[in-house]
């Protein structure tokens, strides 16, 4: 309103009439009161600005920070592509000293960098060059975890029993995050006769339940002692006699199926001449 009574008391004194008469003050508006919300939007203004400014401050320090690479899901995909591509340095500098594998395929865990490294390195041996890791999903938890559900390729097919579920903890140590437990469920093979077996076991345990509780309490012990059997015994006096056996078996069999294509060829030689 005040402005309004301003706009009409210029337009009257422009004209001349008013020129000669005495001046007379012009309203002016109040000025706006700042409310107390508007002055907290400032400040929440200020300090978003200086957020921005020291994020991109920063990501130009450390583009990591930018890009949200310094994460656990990050973490956990240059590990399979460092698996993937057989590099074993940058393996080791994603592994704390203090680093615990449990794949439930073996029946040892590998305990501490030095023996966690020599099982990744054995993995990447075993997979050779058109075989990889390749990850479905990843699902991130609380306190730097992640579960990752993956399955084995050949040649950019999934092979079939490969799929596998990895449970990963991670440590922060300085600006990176490294693995400090991981453990390994693999999807079995032999899931076709899976309960079969499984009810002949459970008829084993009920036969001999002393045996089987004895186990439970050292199975460490009794596998050590089966691994022990196995390349004392087994392995120099049955397998390895087998195996030289089959291997000549075989080697005789190619040289006989050699020798029968070139006689063979020279008798279809001499019946064309």
């Amino acid at each position: 309103m005040a402005f309004s009574s301003q706009v009409v008391w210029q337009c009257f004194s422009s004209t001349p009439d008013f020129r000669s008469s005495q001046s007379i003050p012009l309203l002016k508006a109040p000025k706006a009161k700042i409310t107390k919300l508007h002055e907290q939007k400032l400040k929440i203004g200020s300090i978003t600005s200086r957020q921005r400014s020291l994020i991109a401050h920063c990501s130009m320090i450390n583009p990591d920070i930018a890009t949200g690479s310094f994460s656990p899901s990050n973490t956990i995909k240059k590990f399979y592509s460092s698996i993937n591509n057989k590099d074993l340095n940058q393996l080791a500098l994603l592994i704390s000293e203090d680093c615990f594998i449990d794949d439930f395929s073996f029946p040892q865990s590998f305990q501490g960098r030095k023996e966690a490294l020599k099982f990744l390195e054995q993995l990447t041996t075993s997979l050779g060059q058109n075989t990889e890791l390749s990850i479905d999903n990843i699902y991130e938890g609380v306190d730097l975890t992640a579960t990752v559900n993956w399955h084995i390729e050949w040649k950019k097919k999934e092979v079939p029993f490969s799929r596998g579920c990895s449970y990963y903890e991670l440590s922060r140590d300085r600006e990176q995050l490294l693995i400090k437990n991981a453990q390994v469920i693999t999807e079995s093979s032999m899931k076709p006769k899976i309960l079969a077996l499984f009810n002949m076991f459970t008829s084993l345990f009920d036969d001999f339940p002393e045996i089987v509780t004895r186990f439970a309490k050292n199975h460490q012990v009794a596998y050590q002692v089966l691994l022990s059997t196995y390349k004392n015994v087994l392995q120099p006096l049955i397998i390895s006699p087998i195996l030289a056996w089959y291997k000549k078996l075989w080697t005789y069999a190619f040289t006989f199926f050699g020798l029968t294509t070139k006689f063979v060829q020279f008798i279809i030689k001499n019946f064309r001449q």
